[in-house]
């Protein structure tokens, strides 16, 4: 054994190698096995039956593939048993950040369920830690050392996550409580390229959102001097977004447009194209509208449930008109039902 001793030891590593690789599938997991195994070998070659030694390195490959496929199914049963334990807090939590209405709450159960099972595994640990530490993010940054800023950050968007989710389970249908902040980016996204391209009149090159819908006469004329907000409503997974921007006479406009999420893409069905009717309300009459759906706020569906005498006076401002309205004025934006 100690001729050769070099490429017998590189020879027994390439055979736990490979048996391990076969075995476990990953790269990395057969080159730690094939490591230890030639540890292990190291320490008992002088005990081994000198006709046995590679029957001896394909065995103790075997073991430890054993070990580490054990060791995954006790990390798996561990992580399913976390979120079974974790669930009671994230209904205790959800239900006392949103208002649902107490007939509701029935439905809160399986909604949070379904919103915490979207979670990837990072934040679904890192939301595990930030409860064992009873909610401080203090607490995470003394431990962890870390940013407090970035942990502050990342668990706003777990959380904002988690509502958004659960609000969509339990049926909202309007404003951006059910925008997720991936949905909220990649609309972000498309809003600033689209001001970028409508400019330079190179819209062609945002082919890709407009993969759905054959954009070769879309000739809009409108200028985006600056996105000021916008909306949302979401209808069978179909998203329509009203967006409130000033022009180059710093005047205030609107267009809408609607899309679908595909592979984390947001595809367009609908190119932005301005409102047909702007309603221009004086201020008294915007406050008024305000003070109105202070007093009636939305359900848990996103719509406001006005009284018909108060519906008659808001159909009356818009101009009798029945349909939804998008409305704008002075320093804010509307929306009526």
């Amino acid at each position: 054994m100690k001729k050769n001793d070099a490429e017998v030891l590189k020879k027994y590593h390439k055979l736990a190698y490979n048996y391990a690789l076969y075995k476990v599938g990953s790269l990395e997991v057969a080159e730690d096995i094939a490591s230890q195994t030639l540890y292990s070998y190291l320490l008992k070659r002088d005990r081994i039956l000198h006709e046995n030694h590679e029957g001896w390195i394909v065995n103790a490959s075997k073991n430890y593939c054993n070990q580490y496929f054990e060791l995954i199914k006790k990390e798996d049963e561990l992580h399913k048993s976390l979120k079974r334990n974790v669930a009671d807090e994230l209904h205790h939590k959800i239900n006392d950040s949103l208002d649902f209405l107490s007939q509701e709450k029935f439905k809160l159960s399986d909604a949070v369920d379904d919103a915490k099972d979207t979670l990837s595994d990072d934040e679904f640990k890192t939301y595990i830690f930030y409860l064992q530490c009873d909610r401080s993010i203090k607490k995470m940054q003394r431990i962890t050392e870390g940013s407090y800023t970035a942990l502050k950050q990342k668990i706003s968007r777990i959380n904002r996550k988690i509502k958004a989710e659960t609000f969509q389970r339990m049926g909202v249908i309007a404003t951006k409580k059910i925008i997720t902040p991936q949905i909220n980016n990649i609309i972000t996204k498309f809003l600033l390229r689209f001001k970028e391209n409508l400019e330079n009149n190179t819209l062609d090159k945002m082919f890709y959102y407009f993969s759905k819908k054959n954009i070769g006469s879309y000739r809009p004329r409108f200028y985006v001097k600056e996105v000021l907000d916008y909306e949302v409503e979401l209808d069978d997974s179909i998203y329509s977004i009203h967006v409130v921007f000033t022009n180059k006479q710093c005047e205030d406009e609107s267009f809408y447009f609607s899309f679908t999420v595909e592979n984390n893409s947001l595809k367009v069905l609908q190119p932005p194209t301005p409102h047909q009717e702007h309603l221009q309300l004086s201020i008294e009459e915007g406050n008024r509208i305000l003070n109105m759906l202070k007093q009636y706020p939305e359900d848990s569906t996103g719509v406001h449930n006005l009284p018909d005498e108060e519906l008659q006076l808001i159909k009356k401002l818009l101009g009798e008109k029945d349909e939804w309205g998008f409305l704008y004025c002075s320093n804010f934006v509307l929306d009526i039902f």
